[in-house]
């Protein structure tokens, strides 16, 4: 191909033979301007990502999706976990329904499930990937994986790096909370913190 170009480029005559010189490009650079966006208008149209933060399934998740967004912004995630969390501010998704299933946001539109999955790579730029995965045979086993995941994600992420600490954090948050609130005691005394009283009493 680069050898039939190089021909018909030979046979063309030089500017000035049967036809005048074309007038020389200027060499002065082109400037491209581009229309800022302002911040707020870019995170408002990021597709929001709700996340368990307890979850070390859901957090790889997290990471691959900021990987593959390499800083355009286009999701921004969402902690189901932090207490200021308030589902009417993020499509109506409640902190019961967050928890049983992956949930997107854009723009109001709520995807759930595998959809809400397929929606989220899609976003920062697999969607050709998805485009396959939507195929309705390899789709039926995606959504098999799904469910099966979604429904053992804690016992999935003990297994994982860094899982069964996450696991045994979690779990020790949850009894302090218990123990602060008295439950799991079967008498007062069992839930007093012991303090060096005797010790004080013996100075």
């Amino acid at each position: 191909m680069l050898a039939i170009m190089l021909s018909l480029s030979a046979l063309l005559p030089a500017p000035g033979v049967g036809r005048p010189a074309l007038v020389a490009r200027s060499a002065l650079p082109v400037v491209v301007r581009r229309t800022s966006v302002p911040a707020a208008a870019a995170a408002a149209a990021a597709m929001e990502v709700l996340y368990d933060s307890q979850c070390m399934v859901c957090l790889t998740n997290k990471k691959l999706l900021t990987w593959f967004d390499r800083g355009r912004e286009k999701v921004r995630f969402v902690d189901i976990r932090s207490k200021t969390y308030n589902g009417d501010e993020h499509g109506g998704v409640s902190y019961e329904d967050a928890m049983l299933h992956f949930h997107t946001v854009l723009d109001g539109k709520v995807a759930e499930g595998s959809e809400a999955v397929f929606s989220a790579y899609s976003a920062v730029g697999l969607g050709w990937l998805i485009n396959v995965l939507r195929l309705p045979i390899v789709r039926f086993f995606v959504d098999v994986l799904y469910g099966f995941v979604s429904k053992h994600r804690y016992t999935i992420s003990r297994f994982m790096p860094g899982g069964r600490g996450l696991t045994n954090a979690v779990s020790s948050m949850k009894d302090l909370n218990k123990a602060a609130q008295g439950e799991g005691c079967d008498d007062e005394e069992e839930c007093v913190l012991p303090y060096d009283d005797d010790d004080d009493e013996d100075e």
